[in-house]
């Protein structure tokens, strides 16, 4: 009896792991402006820092959430952005590209270089790793955002 109760709450937990989608890829990344001022930090665990300010941390599974653990965003399949009340914010594709409220283009160049209509915006991101790319550009709209 006990090996059936533990093969089901095995199966309940595999099951549970496996459902869990990843909508974000990232690795390390830290983006910067002109003069090399970190901007925003994300450890490889997920981990956001503003500055040297430890402010949340976001998941591969598309869930951003302050340090105290208020849900700011979430990222659905088809790229669009939620914020912790339902609402759209935004739909950012997986290259990190968006276009904004203005009808400019902003994406990232191959260099890691933060374009608007293919001009430099001075932030830049370290590595230049495109699948970081989605993950940067959500977390600075949420950081121009608050701002």
């Amino acid at each position: 009896m006990l090996k059936k109760i533990l093969l089901i709450i095995g199966l309940v937990v595999l099951y549970s792991c496996a459902s869990k989608k990843e909508k974000l890829t990232f690795s390390k990344f830290i983006i910067s402006d002109v003069t090399g001022h970190t901007e925003i930090k994300v450890e490889e665990n997920g981990t956001i820092y503003i500055g040297e300010n430890l402010i949340g941390v976001i998941d591969k599974e598309g869930m951003i959430s302050t340090k105290n653990g208020t849900v700011l965003a979430e990222v659905f399949e088809d790229d669009v952005i939620l914020d912790g009340e339902g609402k759209m914010l935004v739909s950012i594709d997986k290259k990190g590209s968006v276009e904004n409220s203005e009808g400019e283009f902003i994406t990232w160049s191959n260099e890691g270089e933060l374009l608007k209509n293919d001009e430099p915006l001075g932030l830049s991101i370290f590595p230049a790793d495109e699948n970081s790319y989605q993950t940067a550009s959500l977390l600075l709209y949420l950081h121009l955002a608050i701002k």
